[in-house]
Parts: C-alpha cells; structure tokens; sequence
C-alpha cells in the first residue's frame, strides 16, 4: 500500500477527510516554498501538491499562472523542483507530496529519469493534468517502477465508462475537477461538482479529491457530504500571499491559519441545500 493510500485509509477509519493544498514550486523563490510546505504541514494537511512551473498552464486560473510566471521569471528550473522535495524532506515533512505538472517537462526529460528522479527526492505521485489516458502508458509504466502513484483527472463532462477507465488506472487517489474550465478560488461548489462526487462515488471505491475552486470552510463541508475523501486547494492560498506587502513571517502566519480553518472543516458535514 502506498503513503498516499494509507492516508486516505487511516482517514476514513478516523472519519475525517484529506486537506491537500496546492504549492507553485519557486514562486517567491524555492525558500519560501519550502516554508511553506512546511507551514502547511503544521496546519495539518495530510498530502501537499506540488506545482511544476510551465509556460503556457491552460489548465490554470489568472492566480496560478501568475505564480508560475513569478517562478519562471526568476530563474526556476525543473532540476530546483527536485531539489525542493529534498530539502523539504531534509526538513522532516513527512506528509505524501504529489508533483503536479505539465506533461512537457516530463517528456524533455524522459518519464523514466523523470520518474527515477521523483522517487529518489521523495516524492510520492505525479499527476500530469494535460496527459489523455490514452498516451499515458509510458509515464504510467515509470511510475509504477518507481513506486510512484499516479494520480488522474476526472471532470464532470467525463462520462461514466470513460470515468471508471480513468479511476481503474488511477492509483492514490482521483482528482475531480469542480468545473469544466480552469482553476480559480470560488465562493460555492457548482452543482455539477457535487453531482460528479456522488456519481464517481458508484463507479469505483479509489479516493477522490475535489479540486478547481475550494476556498472556504462551507466549500469543503459540502464536498465531505457529497462524497468526497478530500479536497485540493490552490488559488485561495496563492492570493493569500501574493497580494500583500507583509514580511515572509507574516504572510505565512495567514496561510498557516487559513488553511487550519480548512482543515479542520474535512472532520465535518454540511447538507447542501445549508
């Protein structure tokens, strides 16, 4: 059984969900991410996504693609994502990472140096947001080498054969996206998000995680009662930290208690129509 899988398990034993917040590697530079992966783990997120810099993110919202120009424009590079993990398991974060990445990086590098590299830093997964499971056997195959999960997008346009492919190759957990469009903080869970957590929750007993929009507590009770094991979180924490002018210290100590209040919302239910 995988780190990832054993999260999930001994969180569903506990009655509790998984809080998985989002990092752009090297936004504010590879120091700050490093705190901040570590703030994070204080305020109790049981897996941390870790973002890969890329140039054209079309996946992504205004707020992460900014993050991602931030890192580029300073200097990033994908041997610095490597580094990162190292570092941050240097410092004893122990909690699953899962790379979170384009499939291009992955390709110019190869998806078995790309995988061998994940695996001998620390990591845990890689989920390539842009890669069909059609093309994805290569990169499945490396992974599965490397002890790797792959983690795999579901969205609510996915239609219930093509879903139960995806979540039968899938491996740690699933990623169901809220909406048909790009990430980006929301204030409610669209309909169509609560219907995919219950309709994926028919198709196959693998985790999912909701992610694209989650912001606030009533977002993340709503997700648990609809059927999620967890949620994902970006946009929101990435706004925290990039609109202020506070000190490194300060703007962590807002994430920090940002996303406790997040975490602690997983351990609890919310009926929809609230």
């Amino acid at each position: 059984m995988s780190a990832i899988a054993k999260v999930f398990e001994n969180l569903k034993r506990a009655g509790d969900g998984a809080y998985i917040p989002y990092v752009c590697c090297g936004d504010r530079g590879t120091r700050f991410t490093t705190g901040l992966v570590k703030r994070l783990t204080c305020a109790g997120a049981d897996i941390v996504e870790l973002g890969l810099p890329f140039s054209d993110p079309l996946a992504d919202g205004p707020t992460i693609q900014s993050a991602m120009v931030r890192a580029l424009s300073s200097g990033f590079r994908t041997q610095m994502l490597f580094d990162t993990i190292s570092t941050v398991r240097s410092e004893d974060v122990k909690v699953p990472i899962v790379v979170m990445t384009y499939y291009n990086p992955i390709v110019r590098m190869g998806e078995k140096a790309f995988c061998e590299n994940l695996s001998k830093v620390g990591a845990d997964a890689v989920l390539a947001v842009d890669l069909p499971i059609e093309e994805s056997s290569e990169l499945d195959a490396a992974a599965a080498d490397n002890g790797l999960d792959v983690i795999k997008l579901v969205a609510p346009t996915t239609g219930d054969e093509r879903a139960r492919r995806i979540m039968n190759s899938a491996s740690g957990f699933v990623y169901a996206v809220s909406v048909s469009g790009v990430t980006g903080a929301k204030d409610s869970l669209p309909d169509t998000a609560l219907a995919l957590l219950k309709r994926l929750s028919d198709i196959s007993a693998i985790p999912v995680a909701l992610g694209f929009g989650i912001s606030n507590r009533r977002q993340v009770m709503n997700a648990m009662s609809a059927g999620a094991s967890g949620v994902v979180e970006g946009s929101a924490l990435i706004s925290i930290y990039s609109q202020s002018s506070l000190e490194e210290d300060a703007l962590l100590d807002l994430v920090e208690k940002h996303a406790r209040e997040l975490k602690n919302a997983t351990k609890q239910t919310l009926h929809c129509d609230e």
